[in-house]
């Protein structure tokens, strides 16, 4: 039962190593990672910026046939900023949550946070370091609170907003005691993916692209010890703020801890949305 792929490496080094590859070091719980809308600078984040996401489909080979919809909410307030803006301290209030169609207890979920990160701002992405109180209830199974903590980032490149732009791609890692439930379990998380524009309209474009995430713990928890990765194709639509991804694709998935693996059909839609109540943002 204790088998992972042969890296040459030990399973938590190996992750270690490839989000370092991956993302050079938002947060992600449960099964899928959140999408991101590819457009503008992160500079404008000033004032109260806020953001939404939501990704719904099927996201893992080894749980077949299991549809998953997750979803995150969140309202920040800076207040303090420096570096001409690319230093931020934001108290913040989140939501999250977590269904699917198989009831796996940790696929069924929701999670309120309320905390505090400092952010360093680059032009094409972020790195954040935070802490919050959060409640967690895991509807079928037991519920916890207590403090959790954090560092994570994100970096976009080549925005399909820009007509210009033929390479849409993004990246994200996380690595913190991110759940009450599993309490002291250390999870660390990243993905990747790449695309090329092979036909564009007025407010988006068709996309190949590829994919990779990997997610390790230090609790063993076989959901949280595991390689996807594979492509497929993508519709990218960016109205306003609002950025939206219809797409399919064949995935790979390995488990390590347990030596599950499968491959399967990945059918998903995505959207994020972000906005700046006050501040560059809004001009």
């Amino acid at each position: 039962m204790k088998r992972c792929p042969d890296f040459g490496l030990a399973p938590a080094t190996t992750i270690v190593v490839l989000l370092v590859l991956l993302c050079s070091i938002p947060r992600a719980q449960g099964q899928q990672s959140p999408p991101h809308a590819e457009q503008g600078s992160i500079l404008d984040a000033v004032g109260l910026p806020g953001q939404m996401w939501s990704a719904n489909g099927t996201y893992s080979p080894v749980e077949k046939n299991n549809v998953i919809s997750q979803w995150d909410f969140q309202q920040t307030a800076v207040v303090y900023s420096g570096w001409h803006n690319s230093l931020t301290v934001t108290p913040y209030l989140e939501f999250e949550g977590l269904i699917d169609s198989e009831g796996f207890t940790y696929d069924n979920q929701i999670q309120p946070n309320a905390g505090i990160k400092v952010n360093k701002l680059f032009r094409h992405g972020i790195i954040s370091a935070g802490t919050a109180y959060s409640y967690e209830d895991r509807f079928s199974d037991s519920t916890a609170s207590g403090r959790t903590d954090f560092i994570s980032d994100w970096f976009g490149w080549q925005a399909i907003a820009n007509p210009k732009n033929r390479f849409p791609g993004s990246s994200w890692a996380s690595i913190g005691h991110t759940s009450p439930v599993e309490h002291g379990d250390l999870i660390e998380q990243g993905y990747a993916t790449q695309g090329y524009v092979i036909h564009r309209f007025s407010r988006g474009g068709i996309i190949p692209y590829g994919e990779i995430t990997l997610g390790h713990d230090s609790q063993g928890y076989d959901w949280e010890n595991r390689y996807i990765g594979g492509g497929g194709l993508k519709v990218g639509v960016l109205v306003g703020q609002i950025y939206t991804e219809l797409g399919a694709g064949w995935m790979h998935e390995s488990r390590f801890n347990s030596g599950l693996s499968a491959d399967g059909l990945k059918v998903f839609l995505n959207t994020s949305y972000s906005w700046h109540l006050f501040g560059r943002g809004n001009n």
